[in-house]
């Protein structure tokens, strides 16, 4: 009876997983039905969809560094520390992951527009249709991935150590950068790589704020309302290869990270060479 009840839990799982990845990778075959094998090079080397996919992934980064250099104190801050309003911040670092995008897009060009405070403050920047206003808003809408998955990497870790280290008489930024850091680096990779992914396909917020020039998901968006979805191919094919080289980058990183964690649980011994 238990061999039974087995094959049937078994049974069940497969069927719900085989139609969860149907229908993940059905969309895909849409490929090879608008686009000419003969026709895929050309279409693909495009110096429109070139430009918009190099000038995403390079808005991308830099968001993503911004992102990190901010959001990971701010989420080791939000895990280890109690204060007046800690609740409050934990709600509004969500506010951009729950919003849509063309909300989020919209708020951001009430702040940022040619008449705001900030534009007069700084009337040499251009903070719309401009580069600078691709990375505002990817800053802003992928913002949470980091901050909330840093938390979370944050939490996992023993606060034990770091008080053994300070009894130790290492200092708060030698405990935070030697010990917080690499114990919790796994879940800060994670945060990192699914900050620089939604960077890249942000879309809403971007059309508000800076349509030119542009980045690869404006590239597909309007490929597609001029010339239909056969156009808009060769972006979508550029985002999938790259979904694909970051899938590989990142099971490498996690395999290495796992590593060298292991190394970094010798806590008495950090720092000594």
């Amino acid at each position: 009876m238990s061999n039974t009840r087995l094959i049937n839990f078994k049974l069940v799982i497969c069927i719900l997983s085989g139609i969860a990845l149907a229908y993940i990778i059905y969309p895909l075959s849409g490929i090879f039905i608008f686009v000419e094998p003969s026709n895929l090079l050309e279409s693909l080397i495009r110096p429109d969809v070139i430009d918009a996919f190099v000038l995403s992934i390079g808005t991308a980064s830099i968001s993503t560094g911004l992102i990190a250099i901010f959001g990971i104190p701010l989420a080791y801050c939000l895990s280890r520390y109690k204060f007046p309003g800690r609740s409050v911040a934990q709600v509004i670092i969500v506010i951009p992951l729950v919003l849509p995008p063309l909300a989020s897009g919209a708020l951001l060009l009430g702040v940022f527009n040619p008449q705001s405070f900030l534009d007069r403050l700084f009337p040499n920047i251009e903070f719309t249709q401009s580069i600078i206003g691709i990375i505002i808003a990817q800053t802003y809408v992928a913002s949470p991935f980091m901050i909330l998955a840093s938390m979370a990497a944050f939490d996992s870790v023993d606060k034990s150590l770091e008080n053994v280290a300070r009894v130790l008489g290492k200092r708060h930024w030698e405990v935070f950068i030697k010990i917080s850091i690499p114990l919790a680096k796994k879940g800060i990779l994670v945060g990192i790589m699914m900050t620089w992914i939604r960077a890249i396909g942000e879309l809403g917020a971007t059309l508000m704020l800076a349509y030119n020039p542009h980045t690869i998901s404006i590239q597909i968006y309007e490929d597609n309302a001029i010339g239909g979805l056969s156009q808009a191919i060769p972006g979508i094919i550029l985002s999938i290869l790259l979904s694909v080289v970051l899938i590989i980058v990142y099971s490498l990183i996690v395999k290495k990270s796992s590593g060298d964690t292991r190394k970094n649980n010798r806590i008495f011994s950090f720092g000594e060479s």
